[in-house]
């Protein structure tokens, strides 16, 4: 299973305990904690609601319903129908409100969001990791210049380039070769952090770079010595205007 299957099975069911998925998130920290987030917010959401009815409440409610329902059966119809369409809205509108209240540590734009994106984006691109292409230095020119950066040879050997949305911005995605496999480079402009991030699944490690243009991705397989072509790459990728 991978990250973005595990999220999809998360989000139908936080509580699911199939081995599968388990297993996943005990090795891949990210998995892990977007199922605590929506735990809590299940949580949250379940003690909203539990709360002591005042003594008495159900049976004027009811009477109420009943008198209405006698003396104007047309309205009462109607009149509950909107109740229920009512009681929908409510109850969408407290959980957008947990959910925002839960998550305001982890925004859109924030390290950990950009950290699931690379992560999902690898794992929807995989046959990409083997593709074997000859960039010919134009092309990469082109690829890089269509992002407002550019690349020299020093990058080393690159066998797969593509540009690619990577959230609201587009981007560029790079494969080189590693001493144990095929590492990934994400080059993401507007995509800024303030720290530099630390990636580790059951397969793959590495780490997203702040730049000047926004930040850089290098993801490997497990046991990748990613520091040296990381720093290949953000040596020999930069702004155009750089």
């Amino acid at each position: 299973m991978n990250c973005l299957e595990c999220r999809r099975e998360l989000l139908v069911d936080p509580r699911n305990e199939a081995v599968d998925l388990i297993s996943h998130i005990n090795h891949c920290q990210p998995c892990s904690n977007e199922r605590a987030q929506l735990l809590a917010l299940e949580n949250t959401l379940e003690n909203s609601f539990d709360y002591n009815v005042p003594a008495g409440l159900e049976n004027r409610v009811l009477n109420a319903c009943s008198e209405e329902s006698n003396s104007k059966p047309s309205r009462s119809r109607r009149f509950t129908g909107h109740a229920w369409q009512m009681a929908a809205g409510i109850v969408l509108a407290i959980g957008l409100v947990v959910y925002l209240g839960i998550n305001q540590h982890y925004p859109m734009n924030n390290a950990y969001a950009l950290e699931v994106t690379v992560l999902n984006h690898i794992n929807d691109e995989l046959h990409q990791l083997h593709t074997s292409e000859d960039i010919s230095g134009d092309k990469l020119v082109n690829i890089m210049t269509a992002i407002n950066t550019q690349a020299n040879k020093d990058i080393g050997s690159i066998k797969y380039a593509r540009n690619c949305q990577i959230r609201k911005n587009i981007g560029a995605h790079l494969v080189t070769s590693g001493e144990i496999g095929p590492v990934t480079i994400l080059v993401m402009p507007g995509e800024h952090i303030d720290k530099n991030v630390h990636i580790t699944t059951g397969r793959f490690e590495g780490a997203i770079y702040s730049t000047d243009y926004g930040s850089l991705a290098v993801v490997g397989e497990k046991g990748e010595h990613i520091p040296p072509i990381a720093n290949k790459m953000l040596q020999g990728i930069t702004p155009v205007n750089g």
